[in-house]
């Protein structure tokens, strides 16, 4: 829970407002009512001494704890970059573990948690001009074997003479030299080689890039932190730095005493920055001056040999939000998946979106509205899997293309349908997506389902969804004398591309081509292997084929008007709980692909989310934070009061849509089979490949992510590579009811951060 605090702000002091109205007044001053000399010398030398009057105090709630997220921080000491490698944190640096994870990190070598290194295996280090000219040497604390030799490359070439040393057996700290010019501005990659007979392999404590000879005591304790007291530690000109964005109305708060004095900046890749120093009688620093940048956070002991710095935090204007409290459960619940639909292509979810949805606006007013949704695939089966079980891809391994992986969700797994149905609901669906079927473990925990794509008599995948609308009224019809969940899925928006009439004239009205009518995968050179379309029209046609998903949208838009009239007319609306996604995008060319399945671009993985349930979502809100379909499970089970699922990753969005955790960026995360990886944070997005090299992207200045932005965005990249990082890692264990999300870690995620290890 956000703890809400009341600061004592000081105001600007008037001076004299007694004096100036008495001045300025036109009544005559009666001669017996005047003060003596004396008098008027006493009060005006009280004035001068009185403290000033009190201003209301500024109401306020913390939104991020600096201690909670003590595996996001970079150390310096004594001016050198100190990396604790005991710490899962360094998977910041381990590009992503691809193309195989090489560090192990979190384990016990010999009653020393430390990292076990594979015989090759890379690092990825920011240095700034200072650091990168400066460094002489690395400094590491290692676990060895006799006949064991370990090697230093930095950037393609090796460190320098004598960067190879013999290692012995057990704990040793060793120094391998670096020669000038080795390393550069921005990230540098490290790779540490061992070779020899020896078996086994080596391990890492904490590395230091030191710029001259030094002890080689731990460097840590000089810039550490006390957990159970909420307390940094900070030597002397000590650096803490953290890579995040700053809201708007944020101050760092903490308490500081004696003489020591914190420098606090938060500097943006321009060189702007805010900042102040934190001492004993100076508790805050304003730093609004920074709202909406991505900056380095840093934290500098000053003025004291150690600095105690406690409960730093991030606080925002306002009262912590309040939850709405006990509210009336839903008796009914529809999950409607609109196959192949993009969110930037419907207004409610991004303004200005050609589509007319007058039903989906109507409704939003009086809805929640998530605009950074993402599904954790980019085809169907990915996706459905997650939001059926609140699990990422690489737990429930789920995914049509790449090495490995199943076709069908294990029967072990928990999924969303059985636990309502266990909560007393009647479970029903109708379908039209073809591969959300029996074989895949789809229909596990409905009482009954229909898919429509697999009964006799579809002619070539087309079925409209004013036809399942109907069936999927049928059934609530039947079953609405008890509580319901009803899964829907339609496909307008899927190929074959068909236009609908009357929207196609609006949108596309002196047409003249191939596509006048509907276009297929076929006609477009769909390729199986690449999920996408080989053949790319010229751009009349191009500009027809997203006309013809336009008219799908407003097609799509005027079947929820039809559901919301319906549910109204049996007088059930304020009962129902609507929940309107997609399963994923679509590419309609703007990277010379169509279809889906192959990129990570938000076309393909933004989707919509809008939940219609006042008494947990509050009608007209828009959610900016991050969201993901391993939510939708835990929120379903919360809406009606059944337990959730331990193992479940996801976690319930009703305290998001009612303030908890908003103003503070939360990422939104989708995989590629396994062997790509995206993650949005804000308007900041980054994308990784086979070869873990980061592709950073602008989304409100580019949402075509058209310009690769990583070598010229240095902080936000590595704001983006430290989150996305640390989540691949963990990314089979993450739990984010119980450890937040890599942007903002709870207390007891923190805390299983200190003991967790990866495989």
């Amino acid at each position: 829970m956000l703890e809400q605090r009341l600061v004592d702000r000081r105001p600007v002091h008037a001076l004299g407002l007694v004096a100036l109205v008495a001045c300025g007044s036109k009544q005559p001053i009666e001669e017996a009512s005047r003060p003596s000399d004396a008098a008027v010398a006493q009060v005006a030398d009280a004035a001068v001494v009185a403290p000033p009057p009190p201003q209301p105090e500024r109401l306020e709630h913390a939104v991020y704890g600096l201690v909670d997220n003590r595996h996001a921080v970079h150390r310096y000491v004594a001016g050198d970059l100190v990396i604790d490698a005991s710490d899962v944190g360094l998977a910041r640096y381990t590009r992503f573990s691809m193309p195989a994870p090489r560090w192990h990190l979190g384990h016990l070598v010999e009653g020393v948690r430390a990292a076990e290194v594979d015989r090759l295996a890379s690092l990825e280090i920011p240095l700034d001009a200072e650091l990168a000219t400066g460094i002489t040497r690395l400094v590491a604390r290692v676990h060895g074997h006799d006949k064991l030799v370990l090697s230093l490359k930095l950037n393609g070439r090796k460190a320098g003479p004598g960067a190879t040393l013999a290692l012995a057996e057990g704990w040793q700290t060793i120094a391998l030299p670096i020669e000038h010019g080795v390393l550069g501005i921005g990230e540098n990659q490290l790779v540490l080689e061992t070779t020899g007979k020896a078996k086994g392999t080596i391990a890492i404590e904490w590395l230091r890039f030191a710029s001259r000879e030094v002890a080689h005591d731990d460097p840590r304790p000089a810039a550490g932190f006390d957990a159970k007291a909420n307390v940094i530690r900070l030597a002397k000109d000590a650096t803490l730095l953290w890579y995040v964005t700053i809201p708007d109305g944020a101050h760092l708060v903490a308490k500081l005493e004696g003489p020591c004095k914190v420098e606090v900046q938060a500097r943006a890749g321009d060189d702007s920055f805010a900042g102040g120093m934190l001492a004993a009688d100076s508790a805050r620093v304003d730093l609004t001056k920074m709202a909406g940048r991505v900056v380095g956070l840093t934290l500098t002991a000053r003025d004291c040999p150690v600095a105690k710095i406690g409960s730093p935090e991030i606080m925002l204007h306002g009262a912590a939000p309040a939850p709405l409290g006990n509210a009336e459960r839903p008796r009914y619940i529809v999950l409607w998946v609109m196959d192949a639909l993009r969110a930037d292509k419907v207004a409610s979810f991004t303004p200005g979106a050609r589509a007319l949805t007058p039903n989906l606006d109507e409704l939003a007013k009086s809805s929640t509205v998530f605009r950074q949704y993402y599904v954790q695939g980019n085809e169907s089966q990915t996706s459905h899997s997650s939001m059926w079980t609140g699990l990422y891809p690489a737990v429930h391994n789920v995914r049509m293309a790449g090495a490995g992986g199943s076709a069908r969700i294990d029967a072990g797994l928990d999924v969303v349908a059985s636990r309502l149905a266990a909560a007393g609901m009647y479970t029903a669906a109708v379908t039209g997506n073809g591969f959300v079927n029996e074989e895949g473990g789809y229909t596990r925990g409905f009482n009954e389902y229909r898919n429509m794509m697999r009964e006799a008599g579809v002619p070539n995948g087309v079925i409209y969804g004013q036809k399942i609308v109907d069936a999927a009224l049928a059934r609530f019809d039947a079953h609405r004398d008890q509580p319901l969940y009803l899964f829907l899925g339609t496909i307008d928006t899927h190929s074959p591309w068909i236009a609908r009439h009357p929207w196609i004239e609006t949108y596309s009205p002196r047409y003249s081509g191939p596509f006048k009518d509907f276009a297929t995968a076929k006609d477009l050179g769909f390729k199986p292997s690449s999920m996408g379309c080989s053949v790319i029209p010229p751009p009349a046609d191009i500009e027809r084929l997203r006309a013809i998903y336009d008219s799908a949208i407003s097609y799509h838009d005027q079947q929820v008007g039809r559901v919301v009239a319906q549910l109204k007319s049996w007088g059930i609306w304020d009962q129902t709980m609507l929940v309107i996604t997609a399963d994923h995008g679509e590419e309609l060319f703007e990277d010379r692909r169509c279809g889906h399945g192959g990129s990570l671009r938000d076309s393909l993985v933004r989707v919509p989310l809008l939940v219609h349930d006042p008494a947990r979502f509050p009608g007209g809100t828009v959610i900016e934070e991050g969201a993901e379909g391993v939510d939708l499970m835990p929120t379903l089970l919360e809406a009606v009061g059944a337990p959730g699922v331990a193992a479940s990753q996801g976690e319930s969005l009703v305290a998001l849509a009612q303030g908890t955790g908003r103003g503070w960026p939360r990422p939104s995360y989708a995989s590629m089979y396994e062997y790509a990886h995206a993650m949005r944070i804000g308007r900041w997005k980054v994308r990784v490949g086979k070869l873990g090299t980061p592709i950073v992207g602008d989304l409100s200045a580019d949402p075509a992510e058209t310009t690769d932005l990583a070598r010229v965005r240095p902080v936000e990249r590595r704001m983006l590579t430290d989150n996305l990082g640390l989540f691949l890692a963990l990314r089979m264990q993450w739990k984010k009811h119980a450890w937040g999300v890599t942007t903002n870690v709870t207390h007891a995620g923190a805390a299983a951060l200190d003991e967790v290890q990866t495989p």
